[in-house]
This record gives structure tokens, sequence and C-alpha cells, in this order.
């Protein structure tokens, strides 16, 4: 052990103080307590605007729902039941909704249904068996979707019956709009798993088209309208907005009238398109925040996330939320102001808890700087317990925006620090395709940088590393690869052994494991927790959904019995009948208890 590990290990052990078991277990009473309460606040997402409401999801009723608002009577009205995965994006003149909802107990085999928001009945289109499903398009008489078979295949449905499918790729592939005859997407189309191109489907001729302004380059979520396209590309550098015309064969980038956003000067773009009259508006980001622009023009809304706009008139209706306050829908006035028209309040006695939220950058061991935000928790001193939070994706990020897991652990007495670590989105394509080739490599030590920061910077005493999903699997990495710098972990959904998930996965996750790891085959074993299982030093806590299919729960159980072999410290919960995605509080709720029980045994003040 280095000097430096050693330091790090006297610190982070040192007790903050002692309970008795009285006090102890009025502590945990009061923290369950207040989980509930946390995760019970009502979620609202705006989805868009069609026939005169405007649609959006609620947790409010338990499980995230589809729900229409009248603007005229202010009235809601519940659409579906059960939980929904994937909402296309609304057309303004159409009753009719399109989503998917998971028919499988949580093994993402999804059904597509539409329902009519005038009346709520609800039908599943005909034609089309249950799968993963990549991504959805609706022109207002039929769907189109990218869904797993044996390659990732293109679907055509229609809503009067009937279902086609129309191209396959042995490759990553999601549609992302669907207008004028016109299917688009993006996906690894060319091979390169450092870039992404976009590709056009036309309905008349039957022709599959890839696009890309310059090899290599990471093209995102286009929209298409008139035979033009608009989509986000890094081809000229940094991320910028264009259009290619397909008629023409020409691409131009997107002029605005306003100089707010070129001002703003975005890392990336969250979303974008045109109003009904064809202006483009778009959504810019940077340093985990974003703010919404039309035409150019800043529309202000308060800082945090901004992101689901839709345009009708002279409003724009959008979700804001930010790491301290959960999402709300916003009515913004294109002339100047907004207002919110749905949105759940945390208990004061919450906000209270939950302290500030900033941004640090963090040096790792390359000199790379890693954007971490911090959310201080009022109810601990400083040193305190902390937790290393690690976002899945890995192809996503911490943002300014509601994090159950964080805001929980916050609000339950943990200071939380939350690497962007190399591989996340939000910080330009060079920083996102860095653990490309490398997972649980070069990402592993930008997590471990940051436990030393917090323990260097004064904030953590003991601390921890928790994830879900690829924060799993960084979970289990960390603790065999790094045992001396954590006092517990909090794996959920994680992988532990890459060769077997690759064996028990679909096409589309087989092509994401191939494109992660750049077919590095041979670095599967080394980052796999399973092989380094007698390095494990701290008490682990396992949470897995039992029928997860992105990350199957076959090999966490065979890392749970070569733990008990060697006699390890560790805990395993299974979450019944559930799946990879949480789409109901019941599951959330199941997901978190076993974990801030664990954590107030084993970083308890």
């Amino acid at each position: 052990m280095s000097p430096m590990e050693n330091a790090e290990r006297g610190l982070c052990s040192r007790a903050v103080g002692s309970l008795t078991p009285e006090r102890k277990h009025a502590s945990l009473s009061e923290k369950l307590r207040l989980l509930e309460a946390i995760i019970t606040t009502p979620i609202y997402t705006s989805i868009g605007y069609a026939s005169g409401q405007v649609v959006y999801t609620s947790t409010v009723e338990g499980a995230v729902d589809l729900w229409a608002l009248d603007l005229g009577s202010g009235c809601s009205r519940r659409l579906t039941e059960g939980g929904v995965h994937l909402v296309a994006p609304t057309r303004h003149e159409s009753p009719y909704v399109i989503y998917t909802q998971d028919v499988s107990k949580g093994r993402e085999l999804q059904q597509v249904y539409a329902v009519n928001i005038k009346n709520s009945d609800s039908f599943a289109l005909e034609g089309f068996e249950p799968r993963r499903i990549l991504g959805l398009g609706f022109d207002g008489k039929s769907v189109a979707l990218a869904a797993a078979g044996d390659g990732v295949e293109l679907w055509l449905l229609s809503l009067g019956g009937g279902a086609e499918k129309l191209h396959s790729v042995a490759s990553m592939m999601y549609v992302t709009d669907f207008n004028d005859g016109v299917i688009v997407g993006q996906g690894v189309l060319k091979g390169n798993p450092r870039s992404f191109e976009v590709f056009m489907y036309d309905l008349g001729t039957g022709e599959f088209e890839v696009y890309t302004p310059r090899e290599g380059a990471v093209n995102k979520r286009p929209v298409t309208r008139g035979g033009r396209v608009l989509f986000a590309t890094n081809a000229f550098g940094k991320d910028e907005l264009v259009l290619y015309d397909r008629r023409s064969e020409e691409l131009q980038k997107v002029e605005f009238s306003g100089s707010d956003l070129r001002e703003y000067d975005p890392t990336e773009y969250l979303d974008f398109g045109w109003t009904s009259e064809g202006v483009v508006w778009a959504i810019g980001k940077r340093d985990g925040r974003s703010k919404l622009f039309l035409d150019g023009k800043i529309l202000p809304l308060p800082d945090g996330l901004v992101y689901g706009a839709d345009f009708v008139g002279s409003k724009a209706y959008v979700t804001h939320s930010s790491l301290t306050s959960p999402p709300k829908i916003c009515e913004v006035d294109l002339s100047g102001g907004y207002r919110v028209i749905l949105g759940g309040e945390l208990r004061e006695e919450i906000l209270r808890l939950i302290g500030r939220s900033y941004m640090v950058r963090i040096r790792s061991f390359d000199g790379l700087e890693i954007p971490t935000f911090v959310v201080e928790s009022n109810a601990s001193p400083k040193p305190g317990p902390s937790v290393v939070y690690v976002h899945g994706g890995p192809w996503s990020e911490v943002a300014d925006r509601w994090d159950m897991f964080i805001a929980s652990l916050a609000a339950l007495g943990y200071h939380v620090i939350a690497p962007n670590f190399r591989g996340s989105t939000g910080y330009g394509e060079e920083f996102r395709v860095m653990d490309i080739g490398d997972p649980g490599g070069g990402d592993l030590e930008d997590v471990a940088k940051a436990a030393e920061w917090a323990v260097n910077h004064g904030l953590a005493s003991k601390i921890a590393v928790m994830g879900y999903s690829y924060g799993g699997f960084m979970t289990f990495l960390s603790t065999v690869k790094k045992p001396h710098i954590f006092d517990a972990g909090v794996a959920g959904a994680g992988v532990a052994d890459w060769e077997e998930m690759y064996e028990l996965s679909d096409a589309f996750f087989r092509q994401f494991i191939d494109i992660l790891f750049n077919g590095k085959r041979e670095l599967w074993k080394d980052r796999s927790a399973i092989n380094f299982a007698e390095e494990l030093r701290a008490p682990l806590c396992i949470i897995h959904p039992q029928n997860d299919s992105r990350t199957p729960f076959k090999p966490v159980l065979r890392y749970v019995w070569k733990l008990m072999e060697l006699g390890k410290t560790f805990e395993l919960h299974v979450v019944p009948e559930a799946g990879h995605a949480i789409t109901n509080l019941e599951n959330a709720i199941k997901l978190l208890m076993p974990a801030v029980i664990f954590l107030e045994k084993y970083l308890g003040r």
C-alpha cells in the first residue's frame, strides 16, 4: 500500500462520533420516512402538445404514466396505467399519442400502443411482436421504430393495423423522427465506434441512406421536415446545428437572427426543431445546465436543466429541474416570462436538509479535468459521511437536474460527489469517446480521484461508492481494484462479468459491448470484478432487478456465490418482477431502501 493509500484509508475510516443503538434505530426510522417522502414527490415531464392539450408523464399515481392537461379548464386526465417506457414526439393535429409498455415483467419486451387523448381509448398496434424498442417516430398516421431482432430492425406500424419490417442493420441504431414519408435517426452505421451517422429511409423509394458531413464525425438527433434534415454535428469542430437538403444534397449551418445562442456557446445541443412557422429553436447545454433559444434568442428560465420543449403559437411548453428541485412543466411566453403549470414540491423539512450544490473540476491521474457536481448535506458535519455517486451510461452524465438517488442521499445525511468521468456526455465528443476501448480503466481512476478530492478538501470522513447500471459496474470494479479507498459500496444493476453478459445479451447490447470495448475482448476479464473477488475489503451491498435484460442477474449471482465462498461481507437484495428501467415508485423504494439501511450501518454517524 502506498503512502497516499495509507493516508486516504486513515482519513476515510475515522469515525465522526457514536450513537447508542436506540438513537441509531430512531435515526434510521427517520431516514426511511424521509426517503419515502422524496420518492413519492410527483415528477412531471412534458412530452408535447396535441389536439389542444399538453401531454406529459407524471408519477403522481405511483408509476410513470401518460396524462393530458386541458389548458382551458385546467383539468388533467390520466391516459395510461402501469407505467410507460418510450413516448413518441406528439403531432399537434393528431389526437393520438404513441407509447410503449413492457409486457414481460421488466425484461423490456415492449408492445406499442396508441391512446386517443380526447376519450382516453387505447389500443395495441397489430402485427408487431414485443421486443426491445430503440426510438419512436410518429407522423400522425403511422409509427416508425427501431427494434432489437436478429440485428437492429427498422419497422413501420399503421394505426389502422399492419406492420412491415423495412430494413435491418448489424449495428446500433435509433429512430429519432418520422415526417413527410421519411424516417430519420442515428447510429454507428459505418463501423467506427467513435462516430455516429445519420440515416434516412424514404418510404416512397425504399432507399436507406447513410449520411455524414465528414467521416468519423458524430451526428445526433436528426429531425426532418419538408425535405430537409436538421441535426447536430461536430464535423466542423465543436457541436453545431446544420441543415441537409435531401433534394439538392447541400449542407449548411443554421443561421440565427439572435446572438444569444452564439454568445452562450453551448458544448452540445440537448434538443432542437422547428416551430409551426418554420423557425428553428434549440436547447443548448454547457457545464451541466441548459438554456432554451428561439431563432438564437434566449427565453429566460431558472438555472438548471431545460428539456422537452414544444412550441405552440406564442407559447412554449418545457420541463425544468435542478439537483435540488423536482421536474416541473413550465409555460413560456415568447414575449417574456414563464409560469409553472404542473409541478411537485419537496417538503420544507427536506429542502432544509439538502445543502448547496456546485460544480468543481477535479484533476485526474493524467491531468485531465473531471467536471464534478457536489451536493452537500445540511444534516451532516464536514467532514462527514459521503458517497461518490457514479452515473450510468456510460454515455450519460450528472447535470444540474433532478436525480432521485442524489437528492435522497443528500437529505439523509450524506455529502454527494458525482464525477462526470471520461466517457460522460455534455463536455464534448473528444471527452465522451475517451472510455471507448478502455471501460473500467481511466474512468475508474477518475472515480478514485473524486473520492480523494472529497477527503482532501475536508468533505468526507467515511466514504462509499454507489451507482446503478454502468455505475453499478464501476462500483463492483472500484471495490476490488481500489479496495483501500472506499469504506462501503452499493452496486445497483451492475455488471460483474462482461464475458457472460455478452453471451446473455441480445443483438443490440452485443453491439453496445463491442463498441464500448472497441472490439478488445481481451479486456473483458481484466474489467470484470468476478475475477478479483478476493481483493474485496469493504462491505458491499448488491441490489439487482430480477428480470433485468440489460445487465442480466445470472453473472451477479455467480459473483455472489464467489463472495460467499471467500467469506466476504456483502448483502444481496433482489427486486422481484422488475427490470432495468425504473418505471414505478414501488420499485424505486425497493432499490433505495436497502441502500439507505446499508449505508446507515457502515457509514452511520
